[in-house]
């Protein structure tokens, strides 16, 4: 009995033993390989984003220095060689390479976009700055930026109810509003403009006020109420100055353009509502070029107009559309130090470059999430470098500002 049971125990452990040395041995081989491929293909799916992207003048952009780049054309063999392990191993370490990158950064697998980003006058990406957040230069829906003299760099938040201020690199300097004076702003914020003297000017269109600062956030005057007559706003939307700090307003629901002296004293207005020369359905920004012209988005129309500084019309381009010299919600609009008039077309991801009687030159930018792509461009300001400072809403406006 005692022999049996020892015979039936030695079978069956041969048995197993035999089974499984099979079965691995004929099938471990693929599932290395199916592991090996899904590996391989997770981070070549990375590679290959990062090699597809470029910048506006089409050449390819990489995440990588120029060693890297240097040796991708003759290590082509030798990296054959490697290990599958080895390959993996060496594309997660441009992965986190990538990730350590400045001006771009990675979460969840997706490359989130700094909210101000900074390009020269051929599109070329030179940096960026600001994430999401409550904290010190981040931001949850930047709405408007101007740039001083100094380069210091103002951005308005309609849903943190705030104005920061930054230095031309990007440092976060100070900040007023909310939550330090929860009353100052309310959520509806919009255009922010810097005059001849430094001071701030932001658009509070809630209240109807146009409201002025000094660099440090002391605020000097309030001009405006709701309303529709001389002085008063229906929809405050921008502000702009001329050489002389004259300031003019753009109204949405108002259809017009008022001039005030510098003490915020009216002077006149000019527009109206329709389609016609110099008539509006729905008024976005104003700019004053450097021969004190001004120059008007209208929303609905798709089209810029252009009016001397005494309000008489001058010229108009544009339609809805998508093709070049069409705009889908035009809002921001600056000059570069030729002269040339930088749109921006906010729905189509894209900024558009006119001459000053709106012959269409070149476009910068795209739908997307590499550099030289946008999200939800809103909103530009070129300094006295001729570098264009982008503001990049990211997403829709907040619900409870609908």
């Amino acid at each position: 009995m005692i022999l049996k049971r020892t015979c039936f125990v030695f079978l069956f452990l041969m048995t197993f033993t035999l089974g499984f040395s099979y079965i691995n041995m004929n099938y471990q081989p693929i599932f290395a390989q199916v592991f090996e491929f899904q590996e391989d293909d997770y981070f070549d799916v990375d590679e290959q984003d990062k090699r597809s992207s470029t910048d506006t003048n089409g050449n390819s952009y990489s995440d990588t220095d120029d060693e890297e780049n240097a040796n991708t054309n003759g290590d082509d063999d030798e990296e054959d060689d490697d290990s599958s392990e080895k390959k993996s191993s060496k594309k997660k370490k441009k992965g986190s390479e990538y990730m350590d990158q400045p001006n771009y950064g990675m979460s969840d697998g997706d490359i989130q976009k700094y909210y101000v980003q900074k390009y020269d006058l051929n599109g070329k990406f030179l940096g960026g700055f600001g994430s999401k957040g409550n904290g010190d230069g981040q931001f949850l829906h930047a709405h408007n930026i101007a740039v001083d003299s100094q380069g210091n760099i103002y951005v308005t938040d309609e849903q943190r109810m705030d104005v920061q201020k930054f230095d031309r690199e990007g440092n976060f300097l100070l900040s007023w509003g909310a939550p330090t004076d929860e009353n100052l702003f309310s959520h509806k914020m919009e255009d922010v403009n810097v005059d001849k003297e430094g001071n701030v000017w932001v658009v509070n269109w809630g209240p109807g006020k146009l409201m002025k600062f000094d660099p440090n956030g002391k605020l000097l005057m309030t001009i405006g109420k709701k309303g529709n007559g001389p002085g008063e706003f229906n929809r405050l939307w921008g502000v702009a100055f001329d050489s002389d700090n004259n300031i003019y307003t753009s109204e949405k629901y108002a259809y017009r353009i008022q001039k005030f002296d510098p003490e915020g004293n009216f002077i006149k207005q000019f527009g109206e509502y329709g389609e016609g020369d110099g008539q509006f359905r729905h008024l976005h920004a104003v700019a004053i070029d450097a021969k004190d012209n001004v120059y008007v988005n209208d929303e609905d129309n798709g089209a810029v107009t252009k009016f001397n500084k005494d309000g008489e019309f001058i010229t108009n381009w544009g339609s809805v559309g998508k093709n070049e010299g069409q705009f889908d919600e035009p809002h921001g609009i600056d000059f570069d130090s030729h002269g040339n008039v930088y749109v921006v077309d906010t729905q189509n991801n894209r900024i558009q470059v006119f001459t000053s009687d709106g012959q269409y030159l070149k476009s910068i930018g795209k739908s997307g999430s590499g550099p030289g792509e946008f999200l939800l461009i809103h909103d530009l300001d070129i300094d006295d470098n001729d570098i264009i400072h982008v503001l990049d809403s990211r997403d829709a406006h907040p619900n409870k500002i609908n």
